[in-house]
């Protein structure tokens, strides 16, 4: 039997609200509902699950855009599933930190397991800006003339089982964790027997273990590398040990765990070329330096992370004025209109910074540029949805978005139109009402129809569902949810007692309807 600690769901819900990846897909209310109740019912009844027999609820996978042309598969798993997942690597996840290289070699960058009370998973020392760094110091020291840089293909999807329970096994004692563990990849990869979910935030600690093989490999033939994720680099003193050390790297990614490299993403630089165009590039240093800029601002103002959310309008009027300055919205007006194809790391820094400024300056922009925007749209969403527009705006934004899910080209991908249709789930402030109904008919994917369902409740069309309630326990049960809340909207007392008489109702189901009631949509 196994049964995790109380305190470990505690702790993964609280990591998933402020840190993990389930906006990869937007649940506004699920969490919402789970929070209400967790203490007084829901975490009873998942404590009290033995996870060696645990059965996957329904979960979601959709691809979503990594850049122009490149996609990868994201899978959202059923909040409760969610937390499930996440505490169950949390219990381990000490375990597999001790396994792993140590931090102080400077080897592996990525996903070091250090947690704090509020939800922190990963230590923040220890990112993308650390590894980048460490190269640097590493060509700067004058100790070598040629770096390998090398990206494993479709490293996620393509993760074997074995060599991953084999880790798993290797690093921890807890063997009925392991089990549980195999038993949930196995659900999610059906009849083959490699992948790990994408999207999930705990997944990466499991990704990094499988490559503490490679990494002590490539230390035991002499080599000097570090690595973030699948991105590898190796610094050697000559063209010809760089070529045997990618050789010595490809073998052991394939005969450990069937993995190859992408040939577009490998080579064997020079020092002066990988410093150049890998470490020094145009682009980087505009980022870097905006970044800089903006950390430097907000720490002088007792914000030590740039990252976390701050009200703009609480800020002294110096520090307000020393952002402007910076004319973030000017970079990316700049930028969008003059780029054919957008650089999607700087584009992405400046939405997240001008939404945190809540800056609407940019609106007209976005909406000019955004077929050029197809890569970065759940940000552009994120920016309309957070910053503060007049109604007026509000409405004609509103129908350029219901625009763009059946004209447009970003509203051909269904990732896309999630977060598009999104908008309206929050609020009725978008207007644009009359257009939902029609819109459901006319984009019958599942996904797009979740989104209209909340859409319509927000816009309080209770015919709508009065119509068609009769039907709920026939739908599926990511719409069945968003029905339910929607729901809310039927006038008086007309939804909580529908609600009493829905048969086979389960944990999440219940906490719903509740918080619907006391939280109604329309």
């Amino acid at each position: 039997m196994l049964k995790l600690q109380e305190r470990s769901y505690d702790w993964a819900l609280k990591h998933i609200e402020k840190y993990g990846d389930t906006d990869i897909f937007p649940l506004p209310f699920e969490f919402a509902a789970i929070r209400a109740y967790w203490d007084s019912e829901i975490k009873t009844e998942i404590t009290q699950q033995n996870l060696l027999n645990w059965e996957l609820r329904s979960y979601r996978r959709l691809l979503t855009p990594k850049h122009r042309y490149g996609f990868r598969i994201s899978t959202q798993l059923d909040p409760l599933d969610s937390i499930i997942f996440t505490s169950l690597i949390y219990e381990i996840g000490q375990d597999i930190e001790n396994f792993r290289i140590p931090k102080d070699q400077n080897i592996a960058f990525s996903s070091r397991f250090d947690p704090d009370n509020e939800g922190r998973m990963y230590d923040p020392n220890f990112n993308w800006q650390a590894f980048q760094d460490h190269c640097t110091d590493t060509v700067q020291s004058g100790d070598y003339e040629y770096v390998v840089v090398a990206d494993i293909a479709d490293f996620f999807p393509r993760i074997y089982s074995h060599p991953l329970e084999q880790a798993l096994g290797e690093a921890t004692t807890k063997t009925n964790h392991v089990k549980a563990l195999k038993k949930c990849l196995s659900q999610l990869n059906g009849s083959v027997s490699y992948g790990i979910p994408v999207g999930q935030s705990a997944s990466r600690l499991l990704a990094d273990l499988v490559l503490n093989d490679v990494d002590r490999g490539l230390i035991s033939e002499g080599l000097k590398h570090c690595r973030f994720v699948d991105d590898f680099r190796i610094f050697c003193k000559s063209e010809k040990e760089a070529l045997g050390a990618l050789g010595i790297l490809a073998n052991l990614l394939f005969e450990n765990h069937g993995l190859t490299l992408q040939q577009h993403k490998t080579r064997v630089m020079t020092v002066e070329n990988f410093e150049s165009k890998i470490l020094g590039s145009e682009r980087d240093r505009e980022i870097n330096g905006l970044s800089e800029q903006f950390h430097e601002i907000l720490s002088d103002v007792i914000i030590l992370n740039p990252y976390d959310s701050f009200d703009f309008e609480e800020l002294g009027a110096d520090v307000q004025e020393q952002i402007k300055r910076l004319n973030l919205e000017g970079i990316l007006e700049s930028h969008l209109e003059e780029a054919e194809d957008i650089d999607i790391s700087l584009v992405k820094f400046l939405l997240k910074r001008l939404t945190q400024i809540g800056s609407p300056d940019s609106v007209d922009c976005l909406l000019r540029n955004i077929n050029k925007l197809y890569p970065v749209l759940k940000e552009v969403m994120v920016y309309f949805q957070t910053i503060d527009i007049d109604a007026y705006t509000k409405n004609r934004i509103g129908a350029e978005l219901l625009n763009l899910c059946t004209d447009s080209i970003v509203g051909h991908l269904e990732y896309n139109r999630i977060w598009i249709l999104s908008t309206f789930t929050y609020n009725n402030e978008w207007n644009n009402n009359e257009r939902f109904t029609r819109l459901f008919t006319e984009l019958t994917d599942q996904y797009c129809q979740r989104e209209l369902i909340l859409a319509i409740g927000r816009a309080g069309l209770d015919h709508w569902f009065r119509s068609r309630r009769r039907n709920v326990s026939e739908l599926t049960p990511w719409i069945k949810r968003a029905f339910l809340a929607g729901a809310s909207c039927l006038p008086g007392d007309q939804a909580q007692h529908w609600y009493r008489s829905i048969p086979r109702l389960d944990i999440l189901d219940k906490a719903i309807t509740k918080w619907a009631i006391e939280n109604r949509f329309a």
